[in-house]
């Protein structure tokens, strides 16, 4: 797992969702980890798993990805997959889901 550190990776929280960024930092036996310069996929068309965002990336029309944030930490990880250069792109380049701000 230390061979994903400072790289792009998808990560399944039991609790808090989907989330791509790139991992600073996971402890699997208390099953935490920390992202930075994360997005939030709330919801998405165009993969069947989280796999699929991992490795081809999302449908940017009808998927919804949250803007970025500077840094996140899960902490229910149950999965983290490697991020292709593909899959990293087409979430990190999906149009922001929400509000404007006021």
């Amino acid at each position: 797992m230390d061979t994903m550190i400072n790289q792009v990776v998808l990560v399944r929280d039991n609790r808090a969702g989907v989330h791509v960024g790139t991992l600073v930092s996971l402890d699997l036996p208390s099953k935490t980890c920390t992202l930075t310069n994360a997005r939030k996929v709330w919801y998405w068309e165009g993969a069947a798993s989280c796999h699929g965002i991992a490795a081809r990336g999302l449908c940017h029309k009808g998927s919804r990805v949250a803007p970025m944030v500077p840094m996140v930490a899960s902490t229910d990880v149950v999965e983290v997959v490697l991020c292709t250069p593909e899959g990293a792109s087409s979430v990190m380049d999906c149009p922001e889901w929400g509000p404007e701000p006021t």
